[in-house]
């Protein structure tokens, strides 16, 4: 039986988006740190076999997953401190992402209600249908 990350990093494969290689740990702990903010369980067995998508610009799932040093990045370059970002809809202004104070996946449009109550569950939808992200 196929683990969950292996299938949603099969479906990427076949709508063939390069991916990168899988982050370390100490990398993705590092980046907790300088967050403030621990990441699911989930994202970091994800984060281990890819660190993202290897090229930023939209791919044909129509939403991209950073690696973690945008995820890094991005945070460092906003001014909301409660959200962390790991995807975003180019073209569409839409960042998807973690709140610090709650639990679930949430768009930077709508904090208020969560887009997913887990990284997984958030990435199967992305995976099944981008319109719900818009």
């Amino acid at each position: 039986m196929k683990s969950w990350t292996e299938g949603i990093i099969q479906q990427w494969k076949t709508d063939s988006i390069p991916l990168n290689k899988g982050a370390l740990i100490e990398m993705i702990a590092e980046t907790e740190i300088a967050l403030g903010f621990r990441f699911p369980g989930e994202f970091t067995e994800l984060y281990l076999q890819t660190d993202g998508f290897a090229h930023q610009e939209s791919s044909g799932c129509g939403y991209v997953i950073w690696p973690i040093h945008r995820i890094l990045h991005e945070f460092r370059e906003s001014d909301n401190k409660n959200f962390i970002g790991f995807a975003d809809l180019p073209g569409h202004h839409q960042t998807i992402g973690f709140l610090k104070n709650k639990k679930g996946v949430f768009r930077n449009s709508d904090q208020q209600s969560s887009f997913a109550d887990t990284f997984r569950e958030c990435l199967q939808w992305m995976n099944k249908n981008t319109s719900l992200l818009h």
